[in-house]
């Protein structure tokens, strides 16, 4: 939300295909890993009416941004309905009381499981997996340029593979 933000304000195009990258990167994160990805609803109260409009406006670029990607539509809760959701939601902030809250959907992963499956799925597909190691070089074919290897130091050991 914040890129499309920046895009918008500062006319960045750079920031707004970095927005659709993560937002088809999600996409795909959800598809293929649905028992460690899911939706997350985000609520964003707002104590001012400025904030309510300025959030909710926000929130609905975003949707359309995200088209097909989109996880869930946006909304605007009032001030009822949101304490009546979230009894221990604050109803007075430094600018006023609780006019109410925008809801959006963002994706929540378990990283460190994704990357155990993924290295685990890895090692069954006959990969080499390590752990606190780093590629320091890469080894390159010199009539394609493409990558063919690559220079390992382990951080445990300092050896070098």
């Amino acid at each position: 939300v914040r890129y499309l933000e920046k895009a918008v304000f500062n006319l960045d195009y750079g920031q707004l295909r970095l927005v659709f990258h993560a937002l088809e990167e999600r996409k795909q994160v959800i598809q293929n890993a649905p028992h460690l990805c899911h939706p997350l609803p985000c609520m964003t109260p707002c104590f001012s009416w400025f904030d309510a409009v300025y959030y909710w406006l926000g929130l609905k670029l975003y949707d359309l941004v995200a088209g097909p990607r989109m996880l869930h539509l946006s909304r605007y809760y009032s001030a009822n309905e949101s304490v009546e959701l979230f009894p221990t939601l604050a109803r007075k902030g430094p600018s006023g009381n609780l006019k109410g809250t925008v809801v959006y959907y963002d994706g929540q992963m378990n990283d460190s499981r994704l990357n155990v499956g993924l290295a685990c799925t890895a090692a069954l597909a006959g990969a080499s997996v390590l752990n606190h190691a780093e590629a320091i070089s890469f080894h390159k074919d010199e009539v394609s340029e493409r990558i063919t290897g690559a220079r390992i130091r382990n951080n445990l050991t300092g050896a070098r593979l």
